[in-house]
């Protein structure tokens, strides 16, 4: 028998009640061969026995009972895949149309400089009511346009995450090369993924709406609770601090290169220089976590030759600017203006003060007061 052209995988967790939507959104699938890879991580509800009911040919169930973490059974699955392609779906959302594997096949085989191809959402409720993206603070950020990789990196810099993980078709040799999901970032994981594959591979976001992405409240691994916007500063230090290592230099000069002090890019030192610079630029999001890379990064290269020497006559930054610069940096206290440098752009605050009040609104009232704010923000 041959093998599948797509390896579908499926991570299931306490999703009894949407579990068989999303299942029957993928044996629906028309015009590719494909298996269903399914596994559980403990979950505490009836997920287990639900999928269990669904028989298909296609789908090979693995029944954990022990909670391990989403990115450790993700990782088993791509290691049992035996498809050219994989797409993963999660357990609470849905594929919205039959043609969605072939759609994206074609759009691979089309563009073998591809990695890997994604689409765009449609938002909804608990209960898979449309939830209006414009009434959601970010709800318009998988709405992408295609990019260069080099610019592609640059939004991910400049913004953060931007791709739809459960719309995406990826192949397998790309896990092969870059390897699998950290276990160990349990909000970020697959941002960490698209940095390390835009380093490497070209990817495409299709205009089409090819999921229907759920927004469960309190139960979303990126719901803005107190604990997942802790985790999500730490890890956003983690992925940060190595975002420029392995970055081929003609990527990194297309993405970053408007940001250069010293525009002498033959010299693979002055890059780095370049690198360590481009995290104290002005109005980063994360300010406090850029400006501690950066200040980190510099301490380490005035400590090192020839980094020091290049510094002090291609950059005229020495220790005495050190000290300047870690009296305008506020890494630990978050107090310090920065004359810039740590300063957050008012609408990055607002957006997530109004994301915040809008997860706490009861559901009834959030399409009115969303409404209500969108109209006052236009007005200004």
């Amino acid at each position: 028998m041959s093998l599948p052209t797509v390896s579908v995988i499926m991570a299931t967790y306490n999703h009894a009640d949407f579990v068989k939507q999303a299942i029957e959104s993928v044996l629906v699938q028309q015009g590719v061969r494909f298996e269903f890879l399914i596994a559980d991580d403990g979950s505490s509800d009836r997920t287990r026995e639900v999928v269990a009911s669904i028989k298909d040919v296609r789908i090979q169930f693995f029944p954990n009972e022990v909670n391990r973490g989403a990115c450790v059974v993700t990782n088993e699955l791509i290691e049992r895949a035996s498809g050219e392609f994989i797409a993963l779906i999660n357990s609470d959302d849905y594929w919205t149309t039959t043609d969605k594997l072939a759609y994206q096949v074609q759009i691979m085989r089309e563009r073998p400089s591809v990695g890997a191809c994604f689409g765009r959402a449609r938002i909804i409720d608990r209960d898979g009511r449309a939830i209006h993206k414009t009434s959601l603070p970010f709800g318009t950020v998988f709405d992408q346009e295609n990019r260069s990789q080099g610019q592609w990196l640059r939004r991910f810099f400049d913004l953060g995450n931007c791709i739809c993980h459960p719309t995406m078709l990826i192949r397998k040799s790309c896990y092969d090369e870059l390897g699998m999901y950290n276990n160990r970032l349990r909000q970020l994981p697959d941002f960490d993924m698209w940095i390390r594959l835009v380093k490497r591979y070209e990817i495409f976001i299709s205009d089409k709406e090819l999921i229907a992405f759920r927004m469960l409240p309190g139960q979303n691994a990126s719901d803005a609770t107190t604990e997942n916007m802790k985790r999500i500063s730490n890890e956003s230090y983690f992925v940060l601090k190595d975002f420029f290592d392995d970055m081929p230099s003609d990527v990194f000069i297309d993405g970053f290169g408007d940001l250069f002090i010293n525009k002498n890019t033959s010299n693979p030192e002055l890059l780095e220089i370049e690198k360590a610079f481009i995290y104290l630029a002005n109005n980063r999001w994360a300010f406090h976590i850029y400006n501690l890379i950066g200040l980190n990064k510099i301490f380490w290269m005035l400590n090192n030759q020839p980094y020091r020497e290049l510094m002090t006559n291609s950059y005229k930054f020495d220790d005495r600017a050190f000290h300047a610069l870690a009296t305008k940096v506020g890494v630990f206290d978050q107090t310090s203006s920065g004359d810039g440098l740590s300063s957050v752009r008012g609408d990055f605050l607002i957006a997530e003060v109004l994301k915040r009040c809008l997860q706490r609104l009861p559901r009834s009232l959030k399409p009115i007061v969303g409404r209500i704010l969108r109209i006052n923000r236009e007005g200004m």
